[in-house]
């Protein structure tokens, strides 16, 4: 199990203008499981949110623009290290893939948790992740099929269905697919705000396009 993070995607500052809660939508529905990552808005303005309390990992940030520090780039050694070292171990593989998802190194986050699935094909919380950085890159259609792939193997997988949702409402533009999902969210969720704030927010985009 990796570590206990929430990780948004965040935009759409037009049509969820008035969803003044998007960025911490799925905290409350965390603390009811693993927390995971949520995604929200569209493709036009993907953000990653930094880990609670500052920077994800050492180093700065070299999603921000800048080239990798140093001390990134020796962690990302030390993995590849024990990785090659022990590669039937999916321990460091995971911790390589979410090194980039915290950094927003959304291609590198890809292949490293493609990696890791290689091994451990059956993690709903790494699939969803893997969603996430296909999502961050424009690839609706791949993110939907890994965020649909986790909630196969874990049926109640909250933030699966949630990015599944919002994937098809704001990425793929299909609202009534995104509706039926917030309606089986409903159904694990019952009275669940967050799922009704994301209800509203599909509605509203429902009703702009």
């Amino acid at each position: 199990m990796s570590a206990l993070r929430d990780h948004a995607l965040s935009g759409l500052a037009g049509v969820l203008a008035g969803f003044v809660a998007a960025y911490f939508l799925f905290e409350s529905v965390a603390e009811r499981q693993p927390p995971r990552r949520a995604v929200h808005g569209d493709a036009g303005a993907a953000v990653a949110a930094p880990a609670p309390g500052g920077n994800p990992a050492p180093g700065g940030d070299p999603a921000a623009g800048g080239a990798p520090r140093a001390p990134f780039m020796e962690r990302v050694g030390e993995l590849e290290s024990e990785i090659a070292a022990a590669p039937d171990d999916p321990a460091p593989r995971l911790r390589l893939a979410e090194l980039f998802f915290d950094f927003g190194l959304w291609p590198q986050a890809e292949r490293a948790y493609g990696r890791y699935l290689e091994v451990a094909p059956d993690d709903p919380d790494a699939l969803t992740d893997l969603g996430v950085s296909l999502y961050q890159q424009g690839r609706f259609d791949d993110a939907l099929a890994r965020f649909r792939q986790a909630r196969e193997i874990a049926p109640e997988h909250l933030q699966a269905r949630f990015n599944e949702a919002l994937v098809l409402a704001f990425g793929l533009r299909r609202f009534e697919e995104a509706e039926a999902a917030v309606e089986e969210l409903r159904r694990l969720e019952p009275g669940n705000p967050d799922v009704e704030r994301l209800a509203a927010g599909i509605a509203e985009g429902k009703d702009a396009a």
